[in-house]
């Protein structure tokens, strides 16, 4: 999955439901992304899962392994 456009592999670690969710990066941080519009619709789906990271300073993408896409604002770093 790395490399796949510009993606890392990360761990939905879990879904807030409140479209906030849990990620665990590559490099072992743990973040929190809120989604841009919503909720995203097959974050629960994935909990405990491996997905593709897009990761930037404000705005962070998350891919399935369907290709389905989901835009989120980095919210903050977690321990």
């Amino acid at each position: 999955m790395e490399n796949d456009q510009g993606l890392e592999e990360a761990l939905l670690v879990e879904d807030l439901h409140t479209g906030e969710l849990v990620v665990e990066r590559a490099n072992g941080e743990k973040w929190v992304l809120d989604a841009k519009k919503g909720w995203c619709p097959w974050g629960y789906e994935f909990e405990g899962k491996r997905v593709g990271l897009r990761f930037g300073a404000v705005t962070s993408v998350l891919v399935n392994d369907r290709g389905e896409q989901f835009e989120f604002w980095t919210d903050k770093q977690i321990q």
